[in-house]
């Protein structure tokens, strides 16, 4: 029997709750692994979650070093040596756009033929001086690919200017996040939240995500609704940050700060509202679950390509508006019922089963 073609996926972690692993994951398990097998490399000191479902489904994981300034000449080294030890890769598919120019030269000097870069944001970082940082990799890391790949046109044209791409989308099971009442009561139940209005937010803590101007909007509804409570999926740097200013909010009783989930298919249905005001997204994968839920959502019309509203369930608001016009909305919009639009979101192209033989196809004719 032939062996199935191993293809190198380069992320920057593994654990649940990311949205990029969350959408290399969703592949991972609707390829047919029979022709298409995946390794991944990481670069993290956070356990890679995602682990034990990898090694179940053939792959296997390798963690090198975080990458930053002052190891650099090390994590290359790295980088190098892997290639010198793996020749099995047909390709290298990288989703760290800044870290792609150090694994395609390593790559290409060790006869691995196709590389491809993923765009999975249309912004540089999020800071200024990160920015400058990474511009000169984007450009180099583009020259250097041979194939092409974003999650939305924004991130594509952002990352690639005029260089061609193919679209692959941030696609889900769309079973699995449908509305379910029974798990609704349940996870209310564990959650404590049984009778409250519950705005509902997953994403990794960190600026890019926003979640400091989510706690201010979220204090301009607790104003005006006594009953209103506010739940965040995930973990990340700014931890300490949220947590200061909850208190300094005085929302300590309100807010659930519930860390690394791995069921956030079962939180969207605890939900009443989802609230993602983040900075920029290449697509921005939480927001497709949530209308796949029936969930109302408010999102940023800044930097998040407005294809992703998929149904008339989500509005988009600037990032200039002042945290009480947030809460207008947000009052204003919520509703009692749950009324799923599926159809909207499989015809749009998102169903992964769909979408899943569209990379496969792309794997499987890189030597045609």
């Amino acid at each position: 029997m032939n062996q199935p073609m191993r293809i190198l996926q380069v992320l920057p972690a593994l654990n649940y709750g990311g949205g990029i692993e969350n959408y290399v994951m969703n592949y991972y398990r609707h390829i047919n692994r029979e022709k298409i097998q995946f390794d991944f490399i990481i670069h993290t000191d956070l356990e890679a979650s995602y682990e034990p479902e990898i090694n179940e489904l053939g792959g296997r994981v390798f963690n090198l070093p975080v990458f930053n300034i002052r190891n650099l000449n090390v994590v290359i080294k790295k980088i190098d040596d892997f290639f010198e030890s793996h020749n099995e890769y047909m390709a290298v598919h990288c989703h760290m756009a800044n870290a792609s120019p150090f694994y395609f030269h390593a790559a290409k000097k060790h006869g691995v033929r196709h590389l491809i870069l993923h765009s999975h944001q249309p912004s540089a970082a999020d800071k200024f001086s990160h920015a400058i940082r990474n511009l000169p990799l984007l450009y180099w890391g583009n020259h250097l690919a041979t194939n092409r790949v974003a999650c939305s046109d924004l991130a594509g044209r952002f990352l690639f200017g005029n260089k061609s791409f193919i679209i692959i989308k941030n696609a889900i099971n769309i079973q699995k996040f449908k509305f379910d009442v029974n798990i609704r009561e349940e996870v209310r139940k564990e959650l404590g939240v049984e009778g409250k209005f519950v705005i509902g937010h997953i994403g990794r803590l960190t600026a890019q995500k926003n979640q400091l101007f989510l706690l201010d909007i979220f204090k301009e509804v607790s104003n005006r609704k006594d009953n209103a409570i506010l739940v965040m999926a995930g973990e990340g740097e700014d931890r300490k940050k949220i947590q200061d200013k909850v208190r300094q909010l005085n929302l300590e009783d309100k807010v659930k700060m519930l860390g690394v989930r791995s069921d956030a298919n079962r939180l969207y249905q605890a939900f009443d509202y989802f609230v993602f005001p983040s900075l920029y997204e290449g697509l921005g994968i939480v927001l497709i679950e949530a209308q796949c839920a029936g969930l109302n959502v408010l999102t940023s019309s800044d930097n998040i390509p407005h294809e992703v509203k998929l149904t008339n369930y989500l509005d988009f608001l600037s990032l200039k508006d002042n945290p009480t016009k947030w809460a207008d909305t947000i009052l204003q919009n919520s509703r009692t019922s749950r009324n799923e639009d599926l159809m909207s979101i499989k015809q749009a192209g998102y169903d992964i089963y769909e979408e899943a033989e569209k990379l496969q196809h792309l794997y499987l004719t890189l030597d045609s």
